[in-house]
């Protein structure tokens, strides 16, 4: 299951050689909703990457911080840089498609 990020936890982010697949997303937002599901699942198929989920309502300094203004927005984040980003819904197979072109 992806790792709970706050503005405490996200520095092991960037500190991190590993490379992390970052969901902004909030209790609000109905495209989140739609892809919490899909997003849990792919981070029990994909073991190349680590899977974190920060909470807008929670860490709006973290969304301010990425530069993050829709949500959902996935960050892919590579050695501690963003290499890639996506706003919105994806399918499964298009967001394991995203992770592996991108990580």
């Amino acid at each position: 299951m992806p790792e709970e990020l706050d503005s405490e936890s996200i520095k092991q982010v960037k500190d991190s050689e590993e490379t992390w697949l970052i969901d902004f997303w909030a209790e609000w937002c109905g495209p989140c909703k739609k892809l919490s599901p899909i997003f849990n699942e792919v981070s029990e198929e994909v073991d190349s990457v680590k899977f974190g989920k920060v909470d807008m309502q929670e860490n709006q300094q973290l969304g301010t911080q990425f530069g993050v203004r829709a949500l959902p927005t996935l960050l892919i984040v590579k050695n501690g840089e963003e290499v890639a980003r996506s706003s919105g819904v994806m399918k499964k197979e298009e967001l394991k498609t995203w992770i592996v072109e991108n990580s």
